[in-house]
């Protein structure tokens, strides 16, 4: 029988042979994405002994994406020291998303909140606007999220996302027994990420989002797109920048 968690000290073993292997990622830096498939702080005595093993070294950096608000564990350790090799990413939704289908997550206000504080801390802090969901007065929402962000403080970087159904994650939860009125917003058919909205809706969510954050200051170069095919960036008239999301970065902007 397969364990279900990898211990931590073979975690910490395989990123000291990665640190000194001048081969690795044909010698470029490389920023390690956590938090894809849960919460990278879930276990927060775990992630922080990865975090501190990445300040033994200056070349690659870890990005860690959470749910958790200024009341965490989480916020208490990075804040207990600065640490250089860290980005701090928040995934966001507006209190009325929240309440549908973050019920497990920290309130948004408490999320930007910590987000504040670390970004004030001098920690890289980005945040994930995704996904986003066309609710009724979605646009009230949405906008009133982004004010609150921006009166808060100017993160580093911000990403824009709508709702990815792969067909595993959508078998997983029905077999879960979990609500899945999530699933009527997407249109028939699968991309290359499994089902999405239509592409008109998306490119309505993209065009509402880009002009809230450019009207409010925000310096459109920082923001982007996540999963998106090059078609999109075309109808948003934007360069097609791949890996330039809060997961992944081009060489430079790590």
């Amino acid at each position: 029988m397969r364990p279900r968690y990898i211990r931590v000290e073979l975690v910490l073993e395989a990123l000291n042979q990665i640190f000194n292997d001048p081969s690795f990622n044909d010698g470029k830096p490389a920023l390690f994405n956590s938090g894809e498939l849960s919460d990278s702080w879930m276990n927060p005595q775990i992630m922080i002994q990865i975090v501190d093993k990445f300040e033994e070294q200056s070349r690659h950096r870890l990005f860690t994406l959470t749910k958790f608000g200024c009341k965490s564990e989480m916020l208490s350790l990075l804040l207990a020291k600065k640490r250089n090799q860290t980005v701090t990413a928040f995934s966001l939704n507006p209190p009325a998303v929240a309440r549908l289908y973050e019920r497990a997550a920290h309130p948004p206000a408490e999320r930007i909140e910590a987000a504040k504080r670390l970004s004030n801390a001098g920690y890289d802090t980005r945040l994930r606007i995704d996904p986003i969901f066309p609710i009724e007065n979605w646009k009230r929402h949405y906008s009133g999220l982004i004010a609150t962000i921006l009166t808060a403080f100017k993160p580093n970087r911000i990403i824009l996302g709508t709702p990815r159904g792969l067909w595993k994650t959508i078998v997983f939860a029905q077999k879960a027994g979990v609500d899945m009125s999530w699933t009527k917003y997407f249109a028939k058919g699968e991309t290359g990420w499994g089902k999405k909205l239509s592409f008109s809706t998306r490119l309505e969510i993209y065009r509402f989002m880009y002009d809230q954050l450019e009207a409010r200051g925000f310096p459109k170069e920082k923001v982007t797109m996540c999963k998106e095919e090059s078609s999109m960036w075309q109808a948003m008239d934007l360069p097609v920048r791949q890996l330039t999301c809060n997961c992944y970065s081009t060489i430079g902007e790590l």
